[in-house]
């Protein structure tokens, strides 16, 4: 169906700054085709331009409880469709809440609704991140960017994709899984296959100058792969002349993970790493290789639909993330962020004691504190430890305070451990807390509704 007439009187009906029109035109033309990536993006523009300098969403969780209620009976029996009709609706009234967006981009991927979500995705990037690095929702913003990123390189727009992991990561630069799917494009030749030009093209989405700054060189540096090819078909030719040569292993090591041949990369830098155990740089390349060796087994048993082979992979990407991680403290003790990485992975192994011996040191880093003192309460509270897990969580809610972006988590898990102990008041208060800011916050409308009944 042609629905270029109707989306050509929306956009007229935004460009005049008649928003009720042009979103009730645009919802019209998402009934029809939920993957009309311009309506969507449309219909956006026009709630914001709506709600502009209005904070908007005060009633919009109780004049639209239903829809969210609509939305959540939805995602249970799997009906995407009804579910972002739903959640659209309610956006309708309040286009920044944070949950409804990001359950919204959700319903549509899993509705195979690529482009509708990657629209949905980076708009609320892109709104988040202009309120600033201070902002309560920059974790959730690091999420959309991500997402987005992850849907631009499914759509094969991969310049966008490699735009979106560095606007997460300007946000984080810690971000661990933006740094990864940022080295697999540029590993895959991204960069140097999509050409300058195009990153011209891209420039006015780029609001950061900084950032199109740091995305330009990263393109001019980036070798293509035939100049990679030809540099490492000439040191491989070094190289069997001289097999021992330490710095000519290296070079075609790197070389090679540069290219994308993570196994001949290993076969080039394990020898050299057990050669040169005190070589931090060497240690961590290795390690990171090892762990994009197990990612590409994570990717492909995603593709095939094994969910055990998934489930599988995942626990062996974990087990030897500890074991590089062990290695890396080995070489750094004093470095806390070393050791609040490890205890955060320990954590998530159920390696407990050792978790907690890691994240004790960790806690001592301001940078890191608040964040220690929460893995701590969870470490504690899973190890049937309820005083020393409600000192910890108490102490990094009241260090963050409630509005901060931590304060979700915290008050989940004194909600979690309340109801262990059968402290139901207290349990439903701190959900309660949770509600108020997002309702699509992982399971606890269910929990809630538990505790009431």
């Amino acid at each position: 169906m042609d629905l270029s007439k109707h989306l050509e009187k929306a956009d007229e009906a935004k460009r005049r700054r008649n928003y009720p029109l042009a979103i009730g035109l645009y919802q019209q033309i998402l009934g029809l085709d939920p993957d009309q990536e311009d309506a969507r993006r449309g219909l956006r523009e026009a709630l914001d331009g709506k709600f502009e300098n209005k904070k908007g969403g005060g009633l919009a969780y109780v004049q639209g409880s239903l829809l969210l209620l609509s939305a959540w009976i939805a995602k249970l029996s799997k009906s995407y469709a009804a579910r972002a009709k739903n959640l659209e609706s309610f956006l309708a009234l309040a286009p920044g809440a944070t949950g409804p967006n990001l359950a919204l981009g959700e319903a549509l991927a899993k509705g195979g609704w690529f482009k509708s979500a990657y629209v949905v995705y980076r708009h609320f990037g892109e709104r988040v991140s202009a309120e600033g690095k201070a902002s309560s929702r920059v974790e959730a913003a690091c999420d959309a960017w991500r997402n987005a990123g992850a849907l631009a390189r499914e759509l094969k727009r991969l310049p966008e994709a490699f735009e979106c992991y560095e606007q997460a990561l300007g946000l984080n630069p810690r971000d661990q899984e933006a740094l990864r799917a940022r080295k697999n494009l540029a590993a895959e030749g991204v960069l140097a296959e999509t050409g300058f030009e195009r990153a011209e093209s891209s420039r006015d989405l780029l609001k950061d100058r900084q950032q199109q700054q740091k995305l330009e060189q990263e393109q001019r540096l980036h070798r293509s792969k035939d100049e990679i090819g030809a540099e490492l078909g000439s040191l491989e030719e070094q190289l069997q002349q001289n097999p021992k040569d330490s710095a000519l292993l290296r070079q075609v090591g790197e070389l090679r993970a540069n290219a994308g041949d993570i196994e001949g990369a290993l076969d080039c830098l394990e020898p050299l790493r057990l050669e040169e155990p005190d070589d931090f740089k060497l240690l961590v390349l290795v390690g990171d290789l090892r762990i994009r060796q197990l990612d590409k087994g994570l990717e492909k048993a995603r593709r095939l639909g094994d969910s055990d082979g998934e489930e599988r992979v995942k626990k062996q990407v974990l087990q030897v993330r500890i074991e590089e991680e062990r290695k890396r403290v080995a070489l750094h003790p004093t470095d806390l962020a070393l050791r609040f990485a490890l205890g955060e992975h320990l954590i998530e192994a159920e390696q407990l004691d050792d978790a907690i011996a890691e994240l004790q040191k960790a806690v001592k880093d301001p940078r890191y504190q608040v964040r220690a003192m929460t893995l701590l309460g969870q470490a504690f509270r899973r190890k049937g430890l309820g005083d020393l897990a409600r000192s910890q969580l108490q102490k990094a809610l009241d260090s963050a305070g409630q509005d901060s972006e931590l304060s979700l988590d915290l008050n989940y898990e004194l909600g979690l451990l309340a109801a262990e102990e059968g402290r139901t008041e207290d349990a439903r208060a701190h959900f309660g807390r949770i509600l108020e800011v997002d309702i699509q916050y992982k399971d606890v409308s269910e929990r809630m509704q538990s505790l009431v009944g």
